[in-house]
């Protein structure tokens, strides 16, 4: 596969085309949300969206002079859940934070260091409903 060379602002344009301008509501049923039941050998009913625990996590798109790629952070070993999976950066969703982006830029600041002023946020993609109760929304 052939890698596409677009600049910074040349991916930025084209991810805004594609990407959600608004986080996913509960029960949008435009954007159902994906998540682990959907990877069950057998078909399984999805979790209850409403009393899964709001979470939000950065896909961060590094521009790079090779093209952009996407930031992964690596988990502690010795964390009490998710020990040592690649991961991007995120959690839950604190009362203060008041949306997800809040979320996420303070998760990737907390756990890499990533300066908030330093990310331009593109949109969102569809949330995931994890099995171990989190409802998660990506912000690129």
């Amino acid at each position: 596969m052939q890698a596409l060379n677009l600049t910074a602002e040349e991916f930025a344009a084209l991810a805004m085309q594609r990407l959600r301008a608004e986080p996913p509501a509960l029960g949008d049923v435009i954007a159902r949300p994906r998540g682990d039941h959907d990877h069950q050998p057998r078909p399984i009913k999805p979790p209850d969206e409403t009393a899964a625990v709001p979470a939000a996590v950065l896909i961060g798109i590094v521009p790079r002079p090779e093209g952009p790629t996407v930031l992964l952070t690596q988990r502690a070993a010795s964390l009490r859940s998710h020990s040592a999976q690649v991961a991007f950066p995120g959690g839950r969703v604190d009362a203060v934070d008041g949306s997800p982006v809040v979320t996420a830029l303070r998760e990737a600041e907390e756990e890499i260091g990533l300066p908030r002023e330093r990310v331009r946020t593109l949109g969102f993609l569809d949330a995931y409903l994890t099995g171990t109760g989190y409802r998660i929304v990506p912000v690129v």
